[in-house]
């Protein structure tokens, strides 16, 4: 009865805490934003304004600073941002998380506000003019170009123009300069969003450097200044593009490695089997090793094939299984020639040993700065998958429902479309290792049935993948394994020693 007494007390007590616990997140849940709406209008009042006369219309610029707030509130918590729950603006690039797309906005927000507010200092607000170009105009459209690529189009059309208008009605700008920097603002945030190569990036620029080339020659010309002039300031239309677009690479070098962003820049730079965890995982886990790099083929083609990312497929291919550097000798991939050290120790031990390079691996990309993207793959490639072999040798032979927990991953399971691809390329990979010389067609029923496996299982119900999808996946399976497994004539003449030849490099 005390036993019973003290641990109904201590349920209650959990039970208390939890709640207290789920009031205490409710209650900063709540009052984040409003501290956050506060402050926000203060930094937007200050910037709205000239700091040299603020007292004189002040309570105008506190109202647009709120119209300001109010509005970039409403479309966060629209779109997710604001919410515990639903949906984020996730951009198809950088693979950013709620948490720091809300703090990347704020801060490229304040910073475009206040390079905005210093050039137009600096210039007495000559540089607001078509005469030089609208160098003012340049740290605001760079931040749009920022969010665009770091978060979302969408976000970034909404935000750039609700600071633009803001800054129109405070500093009283003409409609013409407004319609024009909104103009190639606009186009340069839209022109920017599918970046993935520099080459993205120089048209853009390109095509912001005309427009405000061509508003800042119009400008001139309507204010009936002469054509040198009206060149002149052209020119410096040209020179606030270029401005913007350095000031964006800039802010992209800046904020993609402190909030762990996968930018195709930073993909690049970990795709290159240069890097020290990739060269550890050659000299300490060879077999591994070159498993991944095959799944990062796998995964790449079959991104390739249904429109996902394929750079960010390949990269988290190459190191899904980074977990195995802790206990390499315990994967068969790894134990060429030696014993299985599996058979010293029972099953449950050996399905643990097997499940945690999921999590070690995890620790290790998040203590090696990866982007949070690639984490994430890496903490879902197995998703709740069984640990077949050694349930099955636990159990001999029968079925245990209770038991059968106790061997599955821990998950979760994969929650978008180039996690579920890397599950199923580490599958069908792994699998076809034990696939004698057989036809295409056998290898593509081998592929549908494994992957038919996989969609049975549930491991594929939260991520958004059609059964359209999965087809082309298994097409770009079929012929990636197809070409790994091509055949060679045997040379005439040729012998096979028994002693094996190893070529010695100098």
């Amino acid at each position: 009865m005390r036993v019973l007494g003290r641990s109904t007390r201590r349920g209650a007590r959990s039970v208390g805490n939890a709640q207290e616990n789920s009031g205490r997140r409710l209650r900063t849940l709540l009052c984040a934003p409003i501290v956050l709406g506060g402050l926000s209008t203060l930094l937007l009042a200050l910037l709205n304004g000239d700091l040299r006369s603020l007292s004189d219309a002040a309570l105008e610029r506190v109202l647009v600073a709120l119209a300001e707030v109010g509005l970039l509130t409403a479309f966060f918590y629209q779109t997710g941002l604001l919410r515990p729950t639903g949906l984020a603006l996730r951009s198809p690039v950088a693979h950013s998380t709620r948490e720091a797309g809300l703090a990347l906005t704020l801060i490229i927000g304040f910073f475009s506000l206040l390079g905005l507010r210093a050039a137009a200092l600096v210039g007495q607000g000559a540089a607001m003019t078509p005469e030089v170009g609208f160098l003012a105009f340049a740290p605001l459209i760079a931040g749009g170009m920022l969010l665009s690529v770091l978060i979302h189009p969408l976000l970034a059309l909404f935000t750039f123009a609700v600071l633009l208008g803001g800054v129109a009605v405070t500093l009283k700008l003409p409609i013409t300069t407004t319609s024009a920097v909104g103009l190639a603002g606009w186009s340069a945030i839209l022109a920017i969003a599918p970046m993935r190569r520099r080459t993205h990036m120089f048209w853009a620029g390109a095509l912001l450097s005309g427009l405000l080339a061509l508003t800042a020659f119009g400008g001139s010309l309507a204010g009936a200044t002469g054509w040198l002039d009206a060149l002149s300031s052209g020119l410096w239309g040209v020179a606030t593009g270029v401005g913007a677009v350095a000031l964006f690479w800039l802010g992209l070098n800046l904020l993609e490695r402190p909030f762990r962003l996968a930018t195709p820049m930073t993909l690049l730079e970990l795709a290159s089997l240069e890097q020290p965890l990739l060269r550890e995982l050659r000299d300490r886990a060879p077999g591994t090793y070159f498993h991944s790099q095959m799944v990062g083929q796998l995964a790449e083609e079959a991104a390739l094939a249904i429109g996902a990312d394929p750079l960010l497929a390949r990269v988290a291919g190459y190191y899904h299984d980074i977990g195995k550097l802790s206990k390499p000798e315990f994967f068969i991939e790894n134990q060429e020639g030696v014993d299985s050290l599996h058979a010293q120790i029972n099953p449950t031990l050996s399905a643990r040993i097997i499940a945690a390079h999921v999590r070690e691996g995890v620790e290790l990309a998040r203590r090696h700065r990866l982007p949070t993207a690639v984490c994430d793959i890496i903490a879902q490639h197995h998703g709740t998958t069984l640990i077949t072999y050694f349930y099955y040798q636990a159990i001999n032979g029968g079925h245990d429902p209770v038991l059968e927990q106790h061997f599955r991953y821990e998950g979760p399971k994969p929650q978008t479309r180039e996690a579920a691809i890397v599950m199923l390329a580490d599958s069908v990979e792994a699998a076809s290792r034990v696939l004698g010389d057989v036809t295409p067609a056998r290898l593509a029923n081998f592929v549908h049935e494994m992957i038919e496996n996989r969609r049975q299982d549930g491991q594929l119900d939260e991520c958004n993948l059609t059964f359209r999808d999965l087809r082309l996946i298994e097409e770009a399976f079929v012929r990636v394994l197809v070409a790994a497994r091509h055949r060679r004539i045997e040379y005439p003449g040729a012998k096979v020693e028994d002693e094996p030849i190893y070529a010695v490099h100098p």
